[in-house]
């Protein structure tokens, strides 16, 4: 699948963040949240109210699963409306950081594009601290404008804590084996 342009120039910007001390040494916890399919699961696995009792179907569409260049894909309906958008990874540094895009023309409801970080940093041998941001723009046309600035930022928050909480979890009750 063709990449595409990469979404440049946010405009109307936001930026979100989220950290979590995870009793679990940093190398483990990068490795868990490296795999696209665990940081997805709050879109891609169960139905759920900020989800409208949807899901996504996520697609890794270059041979390698990780590092700058890999793409997913993640497509579905909501409300009826039809999602499709591929992200590609554009920053890595193995063990510690990994930021990843929209590209082309995301087809979403109240946010047009975004940017996402993952970092794992250590805070002792058998702890770290993780942190997942999103930097995204608002949708340009009208009504989705609109609805964008009222649910974006809460969605965005909501996406943010699914993910940092899910992992803590996974993690610290063992059922990660990165």
């Amino acid at each position: 699948m063709p990449c595409g342009s990469i979404v440049s120039g946010f405009d109307a910007m936001s930026t979100l963040s989220r950290s979590v001390t995870i009793e679990a040494p940093a190398e483990r916890v990068f490795a868990y949240v490296d795999d696209i399919r665990n940081l997805a699961r709050h879109m891609s696995e169960s139905r759920s109210m900020p989800m409208m009792g949807s899901k996504l179907k996520l697609e890794i569409m270059t041979p390698e699963p990780t590092g700058v260049g890999a793409v997913y894909r993640y497509s579905g309906r909501m409300m009826g409306l039809t999602i499709d958008f591929s992200e590609t990874v554009t920053k890595y540094v193995a063990g510690r950081e990994k930021v990843w895009r929209t590209i082309g023309k995301p087809e979403l409801l109240i946010i047009a594009g975004y940017e996402m970080r993952v970092l794992a940093e250590p805070v002792s041998p058998t702890s770290s601290r993780l942190t997942i941001s999103i930097d995204y723009e608002l949708p340009r046309p009208g009504i989705w404008r609109a609805l964008g600035w009222a649910l974006a930022g809460a969605y965005s928050r909501w996406c943010l804590t699914r993910m940092v909480d899910g992992s803590k979890f996974d993690l610290e009750a063992n059922r990660a084996s990165p």
